[in-house]
């Protein structure tokens, strides 16, 4: 879970009770339509962070495409949409001072997007079929071995669902997700795209106070 806390402005201790009420209700009136317009502005953030990941453009034409085999790699735009849409932005009116924003970026559990049905696609290859679930091995598998007795081969004359390559089945191979690429429940590539944002919330946040208090 990446979390960010902005503590709102502290003021001098000479000022008086009436001042300080006055301010806290200034934010009570304003704080719903500073919250949405918070999120409205760093959904689009978001989006851009994730979609400029190497992860990103490999699963367009790249290895990742071709590893893991993923037919319409477009699919990870709705997985995409669903992380910028589902983080929280709240205002906690408790503690000293006046309050804090507290932004809920990424699902410890991923359950959000790895329910989608774009996290994962049935194959067939010969007398054999099954589930690829490559989010989850992409985000939570690291470099654990996934596939026994298969490997990857960049062979495009094997009937290929993506035209990049196939798996191979031979004793001794086996398949994992490509080191650079892989990820754990603390450290993938939608954790890293999203490691510095906090210097973007914070402008936006220091924004739409200036604009809404």
């Amino acid at each position: 879970m990446i979390n960010a806390t902005i503590q709102l402005p502290r003021f001098d201790a000479s000022f008086n009770k009436a001042i300080k009420n006055e301010i806290r209700a200034r934010i009570n009136k304003h704080i719903t339509g500073i919250t949405h317009r918070i999120h409205a502005r760093l959904a689009p953030i978001i989006t851009a962070r994730i979609q400029g990941t190497l992860e990103y453009q490999s699963l367009f034409g790249g290895q990742l495409q071709a590893e893991l085999g993923i037919p319409n790699p477009a699919v990870i735009d709705t997985i995409i949409s669903v992380w910028a849409s589902n983080f929280s932005v709240k205002y906690n009116s408790s503690g000293r001072s006046f309050g804090s924003l507290n932004i809920g970026l990424i699902q410890d559990d991923y359950t959000d997007v790895l329910t989608l049905p774009e996290a994962s696609f049935f194959y067939t290859s010969g007398n054999t079929s099954g589930v690829i679930d490559w989010l989850r091995w992409l985000l939570l598998e690291g470099s654990s071995v996934i596939v026994r007795s298969y490997g990857f081969t960049g062979d495009t004359t094997r009937g290929s669902r993506t035209g990049l390559g196939v798996m191979i089945q031979r004793d001794g191979l086996q398949w994992r997700v490509p080191p650079e690429f892989a990820g754990t429940a603390s450290d993938n590539f939608v954790l890293r795209a999203l490691r510095t944002i906090d210097k973007d919330i914070d402008q936006l946040v220091q924004e739409e106070l200036d604009k809404g208090l």
